[in-house]
């Protein structure tokens, strides 16, 4: 019965979206492309830190793209050594999550968009191939939970992510293109009917799936936590769809790209069109963080040149970055120090960007900030990175 009721919340909160589009708010991309200008640091955020990573044999980081940061811990996968490491907040050290290999509590491969961290109880996890793994704090193994048996070769599994009670899956269907969310209970059945990946499904008008998301698309969904709602921004980049504790879902923001939006490959469509890089979709109590790559015709570039744009929340502003040689970023006008990105975001308020030893002495040496150079003072060229930390303003 507890299965049905949730099924049948979840068909009401997809009747539900309609309306909640109506309340949503429209980013159009032509009014940042018309309004492209500086950003400074202190419009979103009240203070920068800067904070290196211990560097031993048993700490060291060949590669880090995709930090995570909670209750005090660094969470970073290694994709070149094939790990999960943890650091306290200051830097030091802590240990390891989980292992490689193919027994009970290990992981196979090290994506940095398969880890998360279970923001009610600060559990981290990783999806790896057919299942997520959950770790305790302290990187001990706690359970697994595996994706529904399919029976074919037709399906493909993006990601599987925990929230709240609930476990979320984006999952391709190669017959169709399509893309589908699937919502497992806490104890891993599903609460929607599952996709029949034997068959080409045909086309449904509106309303009338009882899925909660499908995407025309075979590419995965961008899916993130923020406060207490699951965000996930759709393959194509069109929307920011929420779901709540109750699986209550609802449009938070729509992408409108206008006559812009590339609708194919070829050459023509790429250098007249706007796409967004939907994996690098940031957000923060005040911000809207996107990436972007613009035609050549409608910026005089390289298609593939990425550049940023930010959503105000509070002004309700929307801009692209200009561009400072080939970087775009907000200039940091707290202290002087370097120009900032935020790569993620943590629930206590912070966003984080990550730069090399090499990267960050090279930008202190250019910086007027003291603690730049107080730091890259401690560095040396094959040190761990350093972790850029900035506070949100309230």
């Amino acid at each position: 019965m507890a299965v049905l009721g949730c099924t049948a919340l979840i068909l009401l909160s997809c009747k539900r979206e309609k309306e909640a589009q109506d309340e949503s708010i429209k980013l159009i991309i032509k009014d940042a492309l018309n309004n492209e200008r500086d950003a400074y640091l202190s419009e979103i955020a009240s203070s920068i830190e800067y904070i290196p990573l211990e560097t031993s044999d048993k700490s060291l980081v060949a590669s880090l793209h995709r930090p995570i940061l909670i209750d005090g811990t660094f969470y970073i996968i290694d994709h070149k050594w094939k790990d999960i490491k943890r650091f306290r907040r200051d830097g030091k050290f802590l240990g390891y999550v989980g292992g490689l290999g193919r027994a009970k509590g290990e992981f196979t491969s090290a994506n940095p968009f398969n880890l998360f961290v279970d923001n009610e109880k600060g559990y981290p996890y990783i999806f790896d191939n057919t299942k997520l793994i959950e770790y305790n704090p302290e990187g001990s193994f706690v359970r697994e939970i595996y994706v529904p048996d399919f029976k074919n070769s037709n399906a493909h599994i993006f990601k599987m992510i925990k929230f709240s009670s609930y476990y979320f899956i984006d999952a391709l269907d190669f017959s169709s293109g399509k893309s589908h969310l699937i919502i497992l209970d806490s104890l891993g059945s599903p609460l929607n009917q599952l996709p029949n990946f034997d068959k080409p499904e045909k086309s449904e008008k509106d309303g009338e799936s009882d899925g909660p998301v499908e995407f025309m698309s075979a590419t995965p969904a961008h899916i993130y936590r923020f406060n207490d709602l699951l965000r996930i921004v759709t393959p194509d980049c069109d929307s920011i769809i929420s779901f709540d504790n109750s699986l209550i879902r609802s449009v938070a923001y729509v992408i409108d790209y206008g006559n812009s939006k590339m609708t194919g490959t070829a050459g023509n469509d790429r250098e007249n069109s706007v796409s967004a890089i939907t994996t690098f979709t940031t957000e923060s109590d005040n911000a809207i963080f996107l990436s972007l790559r613009i035609g050549e015709n409608i910026k005089s570039s390289e298609f593939g040149e990425w550049y940023r744009a930010l959503y105000n929340k509070r002004s309700g502003e929307f801009n692209l970055l200009r561009k400072k040689g080939k970087r775009d970023a907000m200039i940091n006008d707290l202290d002087g120090g370097v120009a900032f990105w935020p790569i993620n975001h943590s629930p206590q308020g912070e966003l984080i960007m990550p730069l090399s030893a090499m990267e960050f002495i090279d930008a202190a040496d250019k910086s007027n900030s003291s603690e730049m150079k107080r730091v890259a003072a401690t560095l040396k060229e094959d040190s761990n990175p350093v972790i850029v930390v900035v506070k949100v303003k309230k």
